[in-house]
C-alpha cells in the first residue's frame, strides 16, 4: 500500500510538472510562470516577468499580499512595485488601473498573456513607512538574495490556488538553498516549483556564495544554508547547534512530522542593511518545511537555540492544527483568528518544554522562563482579552502590545497544561492535546474558530474547556497563584529585597564591540556617562567573555571589582566595592517545600511527561 501511494505522489508529480513548465514564454492553461535575473540586480531593484494562466474575465486584479502569514503586521508589498506593465502575446503594451486597495487591475484581461515590473527589497528601503519584519522581507544584492515571495510575486485575485514554476537566472557563484522542489539546476539557473500561491508563499529561497551542511534526525534531511559577507564557512558549526535542538524535538514529539526541512540563515554583519529599526528586526519566521533567520553575525549559533526550537515546533502549529482564516488566507483582505495563543503562546511554551525534558535546562531554569513570562503583567493594558487580541491583532493598538503574546501566550499554555494534568489524573497534557486535535483536523482540515474551545473539551475534559471559556476568552488576568499551587509551586506578585549593585549599564556599540557605560544614581566605581568598559578583573570585554562579568552586573558578595575603562584619549582603574539597595522583585515563582506527593507528581507529570 505505501508503495502504491508513493507511486502516485510521483506520478502527481510528473503530472504537475508537465502542466506548469509546458513552455518557457508564457503560462500555461492551468498556472503561472515567473522569471527573473539576478545577474542584473539594480539599485535593489529586481526585474519580475509572469506569465498569467488563461483569463477569460474582462478584467482581473493581480494581487501583491497585504500581510506575510505569520508576521501579524501589514507589509502592503504593492508598496515596492514600479513600472507594472501588461502585455499580450504579441508584446503589445496594454491598460492597467490601480484599484480603491492599490492594487493592478488588467482592464483587458482576456488578452492578457503576462506582466513585468521591478520591485524594491524591504531590507534596503528608504520609506520610512515601508518597515517589514526581516525575516519575512527581500534583500537584492550581487552576493546575497533573500527572496520572500509575498514581497516579489502576485496572484490573479481568485486564482491563488493555481500551480507556479519559478525560473531565476544567476550568477554562477550563487547557490540555491530552498525546502521547495527544485526540478532543475544548472551552473546559471535554477527551476523550482509550487502547487499553489499559497505554497510558494510557503517557501522561502535563499541565495548566497555556499555555506550549508546537512545534518539527519532520524529519517528527517535538514538543511543548514548561511548567507553572510564573510569568507568564513560557519555552516558546520551552526549544523552542530541545531542538530541538537531538532534532536530535543525528535524526542519530545517521538518523531518528527516531516520527512525535510531547511534552516536558512541570513547573518547580519553590520553590511548594507538598513539598519534604522534592525534591534526589532532579528528573528525568525516558520513554514512547512522551513524557517527564514535573520540573525546577528557571529562566528558562534549565539542565541539561536529557543527561537529554532520555536519556529521548528511550529510545524504542529499552526501548521499541522488551524483554523480556517489560516486554512485559506485571503492575502489581500486579510480575517485574523482568534487563537493567535495557539499558535504562538503554545509554541514558545513547547519549545521551552523540549529543552527541560531534553535535559538542555535545568527545572530552576524554566521556573526563570516562567517569571519572565509572568513579568507580562507589568505591560498589559488594563483589560487584556486573548481571543480579542488575536481578531484584531492588526490594529495599531494591538500591534503595540503584540510582542507581550511569546510572555503571556506560554504562561497561559502552562497553566492550560496544568489543568488538563489535573483533570485528567495526569493522563493528558497539552501536547497529548494537540495530537489528538491534528489527528482530528491535521494540515488540510481546518477548524472553525468559534468551535475549537467545545472541541478542547471533546478531546479532553470539562475543567479544560471551562479554563479555555474563562480565561482565555476573558478581560481578567490569568489565575497563576492559584493554578501554580496544583503543582507545588508559588507565586508573589511582588517583595522587597536587599540586593548588591554597582549601578552600572551598558549598550554596546553597533559598529565595534566597545561597550558604553551608562550608570545610575548608586555608582561606588565613579564611571562617567559614555565611558568605555574595557576589563572587569583583568578579563577582556568581548562579545564571547561577557558572560564572566557577572561580578559587575549581578554581584553574589561585597567583594570588590576592578575595571579599567576609557575615557576620551585616557585608560583608567577604577576598583570599589558594591553597594546594598532595596529592589522591588516582581512576579517571582518558587518550589513550594511543603509540597505534598500528589502536586510533585503532578509537577512532573507537567514538567516531564512522567511520574518520576
Amino acid at each position: 500500500m505505501e508503495f502504491i501511494l508513493e507511486l502516485m505522489k510521483h506520478l502527481y508529480f510528473f503530472v504537475f510538472c508537465l502542466l506548469v513548465g509546458a513552455t518557457r514564454l508564457f503560462g500555461s492553461e492551468a498556472g503561472y510562470r515567473v522569471d527573473f535575473d539576478l545577474n542584473r540586480i539594480t539599485d535593489d531593484r529586481l526585474t519580475v516577468t509572469v506569465a498569467l494562466p488563461k483569463l477569460d474575465q474582462p478584467t482581473a486584479t493581480f494581487v501583491f499580499p497585504v500581510i506575510a502569514p505569520g508576521t501579524y503586521e501589514f507589509n502592503a508589498w504593492h508598496r515596492l512595485v514600479h513600472d507594472f506593465t501588461a502585455y499580450d502575446e504579441g508584446g503589445l503594451v496594454l491598460g492597467v488601473t490601480r484599484s480603491a486597495d492599490s492594487q493592478f487591475v488588467l482592464m483587458d484581461a482576456q488578452r492578457t498573456s503576462y506582466v513585468t515590473y521591478r520591485v524594491d527589497d524591504s531590507f534596503d528601503v528608504a520609506d520610512s513607512s515601508v518597515q517589514v519584519f526581516h525575516p519575512a522581507g527581500t534583500d537584492f544584492e550581487d552576493s546575497i538574495v533573500v527572496l520572500n515571495h509575498t514581497g516579489i510575486v502576485g496572484y490573479i485575485d481568485g486564482m491563488q490556488g493555481r500551480p507556479y514554476v519559478v525560473n531565476v537566472k544567476r550568477p554562477t557563484y550563487l547557490y540555491c538553498a530552498t525546502a521547495l522542489d527544485v526540478t532543475a539546476r544548472t551552473d546559471s539557473s535554477d527551476e523550482y516549483v509550487a502547487p499553489s500561491y499559497d505554497a510558494l508563499v510557503d517557501g522561502p529561497v535563499l541565495y548566497s556564495v555556499p555555506d550549508t551542511a546537512t545534518i539527519m534526525v532520524n529519517s528527517t534531511r535538514v538543511l543548514v544554508a548561511l548567507a553572510h559577507h564573510n569568507t568564513s564557512k560557519l555552516a558546520t558549526e551552526y549544523a552542530n547547534v541545531l542538530s541538537k535542538v531538532t534532536s530535543a524535538i525528535h524526542k519530545y514529539l517521538g518523531a518528527l512530522p516531516v520527512n525535510k526541512y531547511a534552516f536558512l540563515i541570513y547573518l547580519y554583519n553590520g553590511d548594507t542593511v538598513n539598519v534604522r529599526y534592525l534591534r526589532y528586526a532579528q528573528g525568525a519566521l516558520e513554514h512547512n518545511f522551513s524557517s527564514m533567520y535573520f540573525w546577528r553575525y557571529s562566528k558562534r549559533a549565539l542565541g539561536l537555540n529557543d527561537v529554532a526550537g520555536h519556529e521548528f515546533l511550529h510545524i504542529l502549529v499552526p501548521l499541522n492544527l488551524h483554523s480556517e482564516e489560516i486554512d485559506r488566507f485571503n492575502f489581500r483582505t486579510p480575517a485574523m483568528s482568534d487563537h493567535i495563543w495557539l499558535y504562538e503562546g503554545v509554541t514558545e511554551y513547547f519549545a521551552e518544554q523540549t529543552l527541560l525534558r531534553d535535559s538542555i535546562t535545568s527545572d530552576k531554569d524554566f521556573i526563570k522562563v516562567v517569571e519572565q513570562w509572568a513579568s507580562s503583567f507589568r505591560y498589559l493594558p488594563p483589560t487584556f482579552n486573548l481571543i480579542k487580541f488575536s481578531r484584531d491583532v492588526l490594529t495599531p493598538k494591538n500591534q503595540e502590545v503584540y510582542p507581550l503574546i511569546y510572555y503571556y501566550g506560554p504562561l497561559n499554555a502552562l497553566l492550560l497544561d496544568v489543568v488538563l494534568r489535573d483533570s485528567s489524573k495526569g493522563k493528558l497534557g497539552l501536547l497529548e492535546l494537540v495530537r489528538l486535535l491534528m489527528k482530528q483536523y491535521g494540515q488540510s482540515k481546518p477548524f472553525k474558530d468559534e468551535d475549537l474551545f467545545a472541541e478542547i473539551g471533546r478531546a479532553s475534559t470539562p475543567e479544560a474547556q471551562a479554563y479555555c471559556e474563562q480565561f482565555i476568552n476573558s478581560d481578567g488576568r490569568l489565575p497563576v497563584k492559584e493554578i501554580l499551587a496544583r503543582i507545588g509551586l508559588t507565586y508573589t506578585d511582588s517583595v522587597d529585597v536587599g540586593q548588591l549593585t554597582f549601578g552600572i549599564g551598558v549598550d554596546r556599540k553597533s559598529n565595534d564591540s566597545a561597550f558604553i557605560i551608562y550608570p545610575d544614581s548608586l555608582n561606588p566605581l565613579g564611571v562617567h556617562r559614555g565611558d568605555l568598559l574595557l576589563e572587569v578583573n583583568n578579563v577582556k570585554v568581548t562579545v564571547k567573555s561577557f558572560a564572566e562579568t557577572k561580578a559587575l552586573f549581578r554581584p553574589e558578595t561585597d567583594a570588590p571589582v576592578t575595571l579599567q575603562i576609557r575615557r576620551g584619549e585616557d585608560e583608567i582603574e577604577l576598583t570599589a566595592k558594591p553597594v546594598k539597595k532595596t529592589a522591588t522583585k516582581r512576579h517571582q515563582i518558587g518550589f513550594d517545600a511543603n509540597a505534598t506527593a500528589d502536586q510533585l507528581m503532578l509537577r512532573n507529570r507537567v514538567f516531564y511527561g512522567k511520574i518520576n
